[in-house]
């Protein structure tokens, strides 16, 4: 089912993780994309391939910390296409730091990358979005829902993308706009892949219901879901992808036990 069949889509962020699988899955399903993304080799290697098989994406380079690159990339985008259908706000970063002493810069740097990127393109977007009606998806994160030690930032910034989610799903609901937030929990990029050491992959596993991380891939259907038609009464709304992390309280329990015998399994069956 071609649900973005001739729909234009602009994806921050879209080189890779997350915002390259959407783009990927949004081209199999008939979309005009343009993947943003500052990583513009990257981009440009990922829409060579997908044009090769007959898709319509192209790439532009974009900086959402520079505001007046990111605007011009939108437009860009926009101009060329006529029209904007479907925005997907995936572009963001993450920094780590106790709330006595974190450095305001990287505070403000971690607001501009994660927040003002996302309010400049919604601002960007609106005025074209307005003539036909679209839906706009913003990337958040379970990070949104809680409090970590150690990542306060992060943390509030996530939050404050649910909050600005709600309320332009508000302003904009009578002019056939939706928005919604997606809420990741733990996914297995290539990023993390190449950072964490196995025994961290194993607690991020164990972390999880279903006991694994998830995948881009998986991201990306549920961020096209809230973005399509299917989802046409959802708007205001966070959708959290987790494998079940944030369904427990977290407190000990006798199921611990067993948790921890399946995993103990899995272990000794990796090094037979």
């Amino acid at each position: 089912m071609a649900r973005f069949q001739d729909k234009v889509a602009i994806v921050s962020g879209g080189a890779d993780g997350m915002g390259a699988a959407c783009v990927r899955q949004l081209a199999a399903e008939g979309a005009i994309v343009f993947a943003l993304d500052v990583k513009a080799d990257v981009a440009r290697d990922l829409a060579d391939e997908l044009a090769a098989s007959g898709a319509r994406v192209q790439a532009i380079e974009a900086d959402v910390l520079d505001e007046d690159q990111f605007r011009a990339a939108l437009k860009t985008s926009m101009d060329q296409a006529g029209r904007v259908d479907v925005l997907i706000n995936v572009a963001g970063g993450s920094a780590a730091g106790l709330v006595a002493d974190i450095d305001l810069a990287v505070w403000d740097r971690l607001y501009r990358l994660n927040v003002r990127s996302t309010l400049v393109a919604c601002q960007e977007v609106l005025p074209v979005m307005r003539r036909t009606g679209g839906s706009i998806v913003n990337m958040a994160s379970i990070s949104g829902l809680r409090g970590d030690p150690g990542w306060a930032a992060y943390n509030s910034a996530k939050a404050s993308i649910l909050s600005l989610t709600q309320s332009l799903a508000w302003e904009e609901g009578l002019n056939g706009i939706r928005v919604n937030a997606i809420c990741p929990g733990p996914v297995a990029s290539k990023r993390m892949l190449a950072t964490l050491p196995p025994e961290a992959f194993e607690a991020y596993d164990q972390a999880c219901a279903i006991g694994r991380m998830g995948t881009a891939e998986e991201l990306a259907e549920a961020i096209l879901f809230l973005a399509s038609d299917q989802a046409s009464f959802i708007t205001g709304a966070s959708l959290v992808a987790d494998g079940g992390l944030t369904a427990s309280t977290g407190q000990p329990t006798d199921f611990d036990g067993v948790r921890r015998e399946v995993f103990e399994r899995r272990r000794r069956e990796r090094s037979a």
